[in-house]
């Protein structure tokens, strides 16, 4: 059994963690105070156990801070992750710096969670392609066809079968969804697959006379943090067992 200082940080970034999710979930908005709490607390508990345990690795630590912090800020300011993203990266550096088990193969613990999250998300593209298959037999010689009024090339449009969906516009206006179509300048209608996170959290400009509206899920990403958060405790490093699986070291 670990020791309680490492109970009692799981059960912190846990906490954290499952209370951000759902408020994004509901709102796409997360209490400032999720981290106002939880950095300190967690720093907290990671000095004492510094300072309690024989031998600890605080270089280690204070890299894993350092470059975790310098990751999570990188990717907010390039307008990849919201700032609520960035900030459950730091909590997760200031409260589990290292990996609470031995047996994990990055000593960079919260890069293990930002990599399992990652590979997580990656199931949105069996996601929208059943989706897609489905929405395209039932609209098969119909108006609102997956591709009906969308001016596209085919890489365009495998792109938009793996990673959006096709949904009527009052679907499209849900908080759930973000636009992948846009009415350009002559007022035809294309995709836009990357966005920074104003952009997708901006207002929904949807065309009234549209019969269907190309969108992508907007799960948000944290909710992938907190499921590779959890998956770490069983399978480690998603990332480096898919490699050592390949490779054949285990």
């Amino acid at each position: 059994m670990p020791p309680l200082i490492i109970i009692a940080k799981i059960m912190l970034i846990t906490v954290a963690l499952t209370f951000a999710s759902f408020q994004d979930l509901r709102t796409r908005e997360i209490d400032d105070k999720v981290w106002i709490y939880t950095v300190p607390v967690g720093a907290l508990l990671t000095v004492y156990e510094a300072l309690t345990t024989q031998g600890y690795p605080l270089v280690l630590a204070g890299l894993s801070v350092v470059l975790t912090a310098v990751i999570a800020l990188g990717i907010f300011y390039t307008g990849l992750f919201g700032g609520a993203d960035a900030k459950a990266l730091i909590a997760l550096a200031a409260a589990l710096p290292l990996p609470p088990y031995q047996n994990f193969a990055s000593p960079f613990y919260p890069l293990t969670v930002l990599g399992n999250g990652l590979i997580l998300s990656l199931l949105l593209i069996p996601a929208c392609l059943s989706w897609n298959f489905i929405f395209a037999i039932k609209t098969k010689g119909k108006n609102g066809a997956l591709f009906e009024g969308i001016r596209a090339t085919r890489a365009q449009k495998f792109v938009a079968i793996l990673t959006g969906v096709r949904v009527k516009p009052a679907t499209a206006g849900l908080v759930h969804f973000n636009l992948m179509e846009r009415v350009s300048a002559d007022g035809e209608h294309v995709l836009k697959f990357f966005h920074k996170v104003e952009e997708r959290e901006g207002s929904k400009l949807i065309d009234p006379r549209s019969r269907a509206v190309w969108v992508t899920p907007a799960i948000p990403m944290i909710v992938f943090f907190l499921a590779g958060f959890l998956l770490s405790f069983a399978v480690g490093d998603i990332i480096f067992q898919a490699v050592a699986l390949v490779l054949g070291v285990v």
